[in-house]
């Protein structure tokens, strides 16, 4: 990322707000990255061809028919207005989820894709996909063009709907995906077209694991580990820098023989793994057990720091921001940190006395070059704002559903300021799904939109903004 904070670009940057998809099926996006000119690169899914008449992509065409079939794509769009400059299609998608595919990057600039994808095999893979309706995990290397270096399939009956990746700096791609019972196997099948799988799934029919497998940089996997336990086991976010590769997620029971504190509850989990054979170096479970289960915590990365942001109802340890409501009652949003020796540092809480915290409505948490850490939300539906008290507050809302900038000192989990903003007008709302920081105090957002207050409708779009920090 620093690569791209040069005064040249902050001296030139432009604010602008396009939006892509009609709103009249899916268009979701998973992941904006900074290319090395300031163009940016997205990947989402949509059911609509992205260049309104036209199917046709860099390297391969919309699959199916427009607005009906789901398919994974990528786009490059200017910096200077946000116009599409090239697509490309991966394949026909599954299904939308919360935890999105990641973008990542190889030493020299080229892109990493890993994504799950049915339909039919596209030509001339390293490795050919299994079959047409078949879900396989396809990683690929591409060009900032859209050309493709290489791509392949990997092949598993048991895949899925979850996969989060992460590049190491050895250029090999860490990816977690999903592994469900195979009802054909009856097992959690590995994969086929790779090294054997070192370890065995410990659950039944009826649970989740994952694989981690690594990909070298000429597209060829170096080995697959499950992580499993006899339980349900998920992971949500992976990152990786020169520290090492790191992963959170949940599990109920002890996943890969780690001492859980609260079993047959989805307690969270951070842990460091080693990027050659997937072993654990070190692991910490956080929380309670009066929370029962957790859900997913979204996972942040920078330099020896980690941040973990998630719901909870109770409290634990000494919180640098408390509970603002009674003990167990109000759902929160939880931000804990880590540094990359395993050390819980802080943990702070952000809500309402009233009014439980928006489901899937958090960014990624960014970390600023002045040294804050920002991340974005709705806030509730009624009172619309939240009783946690930062050390300012600037408030330019009205409606339903204002967008909250939440500023937060790194260092000691302090609130530093709250942002309040105006949503879209009601029913339709906008959320901000990650944010990356073009030069000081220059942001672009990825933002979703939908057109009613459930989650995960059919109809949405996405857009794109290049906006001055709040």
């Amino acid at each position: 990322m620093r690569l791209f904070l040069s005064s040249d670009q902050c001296l030139n940057f432009k604010t602008w707000k396009k939006t892509y998809g009609t709103g009249t099926s899916k268009t979701t996006g998973s992941d904006i990255m900074v290319l090395s000119n300031g163009d940016y690169l997205v990947s989402g899914v949509t059911r609509q061809y992205i260049l309104t008449g036209s199917p046709v992509g860099v390297t391969n065409n919309f699959a199916g028919s427009n607005g009906i079939t789901l398919n994974t794509f990528l786009m490059r769009v200017s910096k200077e207005n946000g116009d599409i400059l090239w697509v490309d299609y991966l394949g026909e998608a599954t299904v939308e989820t919360y935890f999105k595919p990641n973008l990542n990057r190889y030493s020299n600039g080229d892109i990493s894709v890993a994504m799950i994808v049915t339909g039919a095999s596209q030509p001339s893979p390293l490795n050919a996909k299994s079959g047409i309706g078949i879900p396989s995990l396809f990683v690929g290397r591409i060009k900032e063009n859209g050309t493709r270096v290489w791509y392949t399939y990997l092949d598993s009956p048991s895949i899925g709907e979850t996969v989060v990746s992460a590049m190491d700096t050895s250029n090999r791609l860490h990816v977690f995906i999903e592994n469900i019972w195979d009802t054909t196997s009856v097992s959690h099948a590995p994969f086929v077209d790779g090294p054997a799988i070192i370890n065995t799934p410990l659950g039944g029919s009826s649970d989740s694991d994952f694989i981690h497998l690594a990909v070298n940089e000429n597209g060829f996997m170096s080995f697959q580990r499950f992580f499993t336990s006899a339980g349900g086991d998920y992971v949500f976010g992976v990152d990786a820098n020169t520290n090492g590769l790191f992963i959170s997620g949940t599990t109920s029971q002890g996943a890969n023989g780690t001492i859980h504190p609260n079993i047959n509850t989805q307690t969270p989990i951070v842990m460091k793994v080693n990027e050659v054979d997937g072993t654990i170096i070190w692991y910490q479970y956080f929380g309670i057990s009066a929370e029962g289960d957790y859900g997913p915590f979204r996972f942040y990365l920078k330099d020896d720091q980690m941040f973990l942001l998630g719901n909870a109802r109770n409290t634990f340890g000494s919180p640098t921001e408390s509970l603002v409501a009674a003990d167990g009652t109000i759902k929160h949003f939880l931000l804990t940190k880590f540094n990359t020796n395993g050390t819980f540092l802080w943990n702070s809480f952000l809500g309402s006395n009233s009014e439980a915290t928006v489901d899937f409505s958090e960014s990624e948490p960014l970390f600023l070059s002045s040294s804050q850490l920002l991340f974005r939300t709705l806030s509730s539906s009624s009172t619309g704002r939240y009783t946690s008290s930062p050390n300012s507050i600037i408030d330019t809302a009205t409606g339903v559903y204002p967008l909250a900038d939440i500023f937060v000192n790194p260092v000691s989990g302090e609130f530093n300021r709250f942002n309040y903003q105006s949503n879209l007008t009601s029913p339709t709302q906008e959320k901000t799904e990650v944010m990356k920081e073009i030069c000081s105090g220059k942001l672009v957002r990825l933002n979703y939109t939908k057109f009613t207050s459930a989650n995960f409708p059919e109809n949405t779009q996405i857009s794109i903004e290049n906006v001055n920090l709040p």
